[in-house]
């Protein structure tokens, strides 16, 4: 079951989303285009930078990061409606030239001292749900309205009998889901490098997300007119 609590306003915090991982992600920004929920680069100010589905993050010494957050326009999202994640994968981690399953260490998303806490396992794992800006969390604000912008807790969990997790690129592929006043579709798999103690590996990392794991945008339809091509040639035949 999917838990959801209501955000009240907060500080806003400076993003500076990169442009092909040439730095770290402080925001995924979340549009609605289409009837579907669309990530996209963000940065403050300009606001969305087009779509993106590979994104990074820097993890502390502790194993702990609060960036990337969520970002979006006032306005983007119906209310009442709230926006929420699911994990669609293990964890992973970088050797070098793939990823490969962790030797034991998870990565938790948590919110509001824990409250919603979700944590990587074995495939699918149920995520939460945090509230759209709305005239009950900004009553005096309508440009507010719409709007989803939250800042989770990142914390990657050692393997078990370990002190601390190994240094490492790790893998997140999770998706995005809105529930409320309209019917939004989910958006497509979304894949989040979290970098801890491995800065210079991110590059490498991200390059064989984008080029070998991020479905290609025409496999589909080549995929279907290949199927065409073959059913027209047997109705020939």
């Amino acid at each position: 079951m999917r838990t959801s609590i209501i955000i009240v306003a907060g500080a806003a915090i400076a993003s500076a989303a990169p442009s092909a991982l040439a730095q770290f992600n402080s925001h995924f920004g979340l549009n609605h285009v289409d009837g579907a929920i669309v990530t996209e680069d963000w940065v403050s100010g300009p606001g969305y930078l087009g779509p993106d589905r590979v994104f990074a993050g820097q993890l502390d010494a502790s194993g702990f990061a609060a960036d990337p957050g969520t970002n979006s326009v006032g306005g983007t999202f119906p209310t009442p409606g709230e926006i929420g994640f699911n994990f669609l994968h293990e964890l992973r981690v970088w050797d070098g030239s793939t990823f490969t399953p962790t030797a034991g260490e998870t990565l938790t998303m948590s919110f509001a001292g824990g409250i919603l806490s979700a944590t990587t396992d074995a495939g699918f794992v149920a995520g939460w749900a945090t509230a759209v800006r709305d005239e009950s969390s900004h009553p005096t604000n309508s440009s507010q309205w719409g709007r989803h912008h939250i800042h989770p807790n990142y914390t990657l969990n050692p393997a078990p009998g370990q002190m601390t997790a190994a240094d490492g690129v790790y893998l997140i592929e999770l998706e995005w889901f809105y529930s409320g006043a309209e019917s939004i579709a989910t958006s497509d798999a979304t894949w989040l490098l979290m970098s801890f103690n491995a800065d210079g590996e991110v590059s490498a990392a991200a390059d064989y997300v984008r080029n070998v794991i991020v479905p290609s945008p025409g496999a589909a339809v080549v995929l279907a007119g290949a199927f065409g091509l073959m059913g027209a040639r047997r109705r020939r035949a």
